[in-house]
C-alpha cells in the first residue's frame, strides 16, 4: 500500500471516530484497556504529560 493510500486511510478513519458519539464510560474503558488510565483513573506512568492537554470535568 503507499503512503498516500495509508494518509487517505488514517484521514477517513480520524473523520469516523470524530463523528462518533462518546460516553464517558467508553472512553476511560478504552484508556483503561489501552494501559493508559489506572483503575483509579489516573495516567499511569507513561501518560503523565496527558495532564497537561487532557480536560477534566
Amino acid at each position: 500500500m503507499k503512503e498516500k493510500d495509508q494518509i487517505k486511510l488514517l484521514v477517513s478513519l480520524a473523520k469516523k471516530i470524530k463523528s462518533e458519539v462518546k460516553d464517558r464510560e467508553k472512553v476511560i474503558t478504552s484508556l483503561q484497556e489501552a494501559h493508559i488510565l489506572t483503575k483509579n483513573e489516573n495516567f499511569t506512568t507513561q501518560y503523565t504529560n496527558l495532564k497537561k492537554v487532557v480536560i477534566t470535568k
